[in-house]
């Protein structure tokens, strides 16, 4: 497993060296992946890269809180490797999902913000191009983040979507993380054992509704979980350190949001108990997802990653 990670690792660092391209140009579509090579190297490990969205390091069991309910990600770590001094350079989605997605810094795929894109040969090299043209199947499910142009026709199986996506669509009745779960096991049935994959799912959760009425509304099923957990306040939201900010964070788009979220502790309870709720279900689908890896076969031969893009 150690070596295999230690592969992994060793793409990024490929990809990484070569030549940034200006960002902007020629959309998606406009580039052609390499002819598929199906290998006839059984030995090739599988990829499942799930991303959750601004997860906190340490709200996971495995990470020491004690509240968490996160006994599949628990045991991931317990049976895999836990960095634990890992850091994101650039803590926004769009800039940290373009350096995972290229292995570069921002300062090298100088994408900056949410409407810039891949040039065709930049987006050529990113890891899920790179393994296709290497003869994997690969998939993609969720928040894609970089750019509005979907690169749909370049995966073999997607899922994506632009922005932000919502936890329930008009009539919907099925949490979007349940949804992607599904669409995870999907593609996973669809895969050969003589054709390695990779699937990038990047969950959505536990990422707030900005401004809507319930800003993190978990699956109905966890509405029951931590409703008598008592959360710790953190020590920092004593009007003495907000004093202390510059003025430009006072007035800042990051204390607005706490003023509607977290301006009382019975506010700072309710929003708190339902981001736990989000990331219990997040947990679910990683269960299930391996649990379906199991039944296949192919948990020997396949890395999984979980991260998260930013806290």
């Amino acid at each position: 497993m150690k070596r295999y990670v230690l592969s992994l690792v060793a793409l990024a660092v490929a990809t990484a060296s070569t030549p940034a391209d200006e960002p902007g140009g020629a959309k998606y579509r406009a580039t052609q992946p390499g002819p598929k090579r199906v290998s006839a190297q059984p030995k090739r490990p599988n990829i499942v890269f799930l991303l959750a969205d601004d997860l906190r390091w340490n709200v996971l069991g495995c990470t020491g809180d004690k509240l968490a309910k996160t006994p599949h990600l628990d045991a991931l770590a317990k049976r895999g490797v836990n960095f634990r001094n890992a850091f994101v350079t650039t803590s926004i989605c769009a800039v940290s999902r373009a350096s995972i997605l290229s292995g570069q810094y921002a300062r090298r795929h100088k994408i900056n913000d949410f409407a810039t894109e891949f040039t065709p040969a930049a987006y050529a090299r990113t890891y899920p191009m790179l393994l296709r043209t290497a003869g994997y199947r690969v998939g993609f499910i969720g928040k894609f983040g970089v750019g509005k142009m979907m690169p749909d026709t370049s995966f073999d199986y997607w899922k994506g979507f632009p922005g932000q996506g919502t936890y329930f669509g008009k009539e919907e009745k099925t949490h979007l993380t349940a949804r992607m779960g599904d669409q995870a096991i999907e593609f996973l049935k669809g895969c050969k054992k003589e054709q390695p994959f990779c699937l990038s799912l990047s969950f959505k959760c536990p990422h707030a509704m900005d401004a809507a009425k319930r800003e993190y509304p978990p699956d109905p099923r966890d509405e029951d979980l931590f409703k008598d957990a008592m959360f710790p306040i953190p020590q920092t939201t004593d009007a003495k350190f907000f004093d202390q900010m510059s003025k430009f964070v006072q007035d800042s788009e990051s204390r607005k949001r706490w003023e509607r979220r977290f301006k009382t502790p019975e506010m700072f309870q309710t929003i708190v108990r339902d981001y736990y709720r989000l990331v219990t279900g997040m947990d679910r689908e990683v269960g299930r997802i391996v649990a379906e890896l199991e039944r296949l076969g192919l948990t020997e031969n396949t890395i999984i990653i979980f991260t998260s893009d930013n806290g």
